[in-house]
């Protein structure tokens, strides 16, 4: 299915301009929203629809949204929200108007020494985010990188096969390359990744950019052809450049600097260490969120409090929520989270020193973003431990006296997660 020009999307949230290009795995659209303003939406391709673990690629594709989401810098093109069309999920992104840096080369020939060195150490700069949020990028070259059009600041676009990856880790890999500028590991499916996997790519990039010629192919070097060195090509370039090209596009991949900035310190170029927190927006637009933000109500007196009822008369447990409305709570159980109608037979929770309703009110989507997929129930988690870890910030079980399931599960204490929510708030809402 290829979506054609003028078709909405999200309910006329989105328009489709044009498809701006297809490869391996996604599809790429021209789009506007409701306000007119160009964005990117991202999707799988009709390839990888057909087949038969097409539902694995699509968590694949969720889960790599959600950290992509996560590696907030200005050099890295903005994932602004997830959605889902016709059960297709897909990623609205940032619009960069501008020329990539390929085009550029081609174009007008190739860059000075100061300025590939000013563009590649911005790239370097995302690139050590990107890495630190556990993703490589897999696909670093002159095309994937955008100059911001009246701007002398590049940004690093089409994260479509970046994956996630465990240093030195071993591991089956989808085989996804840009010859001259993938190394010797990604022709190998079982192969090793790491940093130094996209060290390789982005050295490769500015030989690149200051030679305007395709590098050597890594399975030719590997089997003993020579590459021509980049000052033997442009003799503008230093003895200093030259060098760090060269170790950076080392075959074995030991031989490399293991970190990005381990390889901009051969340039001598020193890292801003640029931090950014992700805003509080969350980007996945499921059920659970759309229900909640339909029934959420900040202004209720009733909202942000701690309620608890029994499923019937001789029910030995008591069930916590979290109103979100007049009307409506917030539920964290054995069978998921869920909004729903706050129960007739529902008490307020008494002595309990609550959070600022705002505050519960947020912590409730953030608690489903972080735990949504953690186990819990009998020998795990359970409600009251959710409700009291968004209403109070405390994480201990209300109802040990009361259950006699309570010590399973460590009385619901789980210390991870208090300091994951804690965490993450403070970050979301700074």
């Amino acid at each position: 299915m290829v979506w054609e020009s003028g078709q909405q999307l999200q309910n006329g949230k989105y328009t489709i301009e044009k498809e701006l290009g297809e490869g391996g795995f996604g599809i790429t659209y021209l789009a506007r929203d409701n306000n007119g303003n160009f964005v990117v939406i991202k999707t799988l391709n009709d390839a990888i629809q057909r087949r038969a673990d097409f539902a694995k690629f699509q968590q694949d594709f969720i889960n790599e949204a959600i950290k992509l989401a996560k590696c907030n810098h200005p050099h890295i093109v903005k994932i602004y929200e997830v959605i889902n069309e016709d059960d297709l999920w897909c990623m609205v992104m940032e619009y960069i108007d501008g020329e990539d840096l390929g085009t550029l080369v081609e174009n007008h020939g190739v860059l000075s020494e100061d300025i590939a060195l000013k563009y590649i150490q911005q790239i370097g700069e995302a690139l050590t985010v990107v890495h630190n949020n556990g993703l490589l990028h897999r696909d670093i070259k002159p095309q994937n990188i955008m100059i911001r059009s009246g701007k002398s600041e590049v940004v690093l676009i089409d994260f479509g096969i970046a994956r996630e990856f465990i240093e030195n880790r071993t591991g089956t890999h989808t085989q996804m390359l840009a010859p001259g500028f993938a190394p010797i590991e990604q022709y190998d499916v079982k192969a090793k990744r790491g940093a130094f996997t996209d060290v390789y790519a982005l050295a490769a990039t500015l030989y690149s950019l200051l030679t305007g010629e395709l590098p050597t192919i890594a399975p030719m070097r590997a089997i003993g052809t020579e590459i021509e060195e980049a000052k033997k090509i442009n003799s503008e370039i230093s003895d200093r450049v030259n060098h760090a090209i060269i170790q950076g596009m080392e075959i074995k991949p030991e031989n490399r600097p293991q970190s990005i900035n381990e390889w901009l310190s051969l340039l001598k170029i020193q890292t801003s260490n640029f931090v950014i927190y992700p805003t509080a927006k969350l980007i996945i637009e499921d059920k659970i969120i759309r229900d909640f933000k339909n029934y959420v109500d900040y202004n209720s007196n009733n909202a942000g409090y701690l309620i608890h009822h029994r499923e019937h008369r001789k029910d030995p447990t008591l069930h916590y929520h979290i109103t979100i409305s007049d009307t409506h709570a917030f539920n964290f159980g054995g069978n998921g989270f869920s909004v729903f109608r706050t129960p007739k037979q529902s008490k307020r929770a008494k002595y309990i020193n609550l959070l600022p309703k705002k505050e519960v009110l947020d912590r409730c989507l953030i608690a489903y973003e972080l735990f949504k997929d953690w186990d819990y129930g009998i020998l795990g988690w359970n409600c009251e431990h959710f409700a009291r870890l968004v209403t109070t910030g405390k994480a201990i079980s209300y109802q040990v006296k009361e259950s006699p399931l309570a010590f399973l599960n460590n009385n619901g204490y789980h210390p991870l997660a208090k300091e994951m929510m804690d965490k993450t708030y403070r970050k979301t809402n700074s």
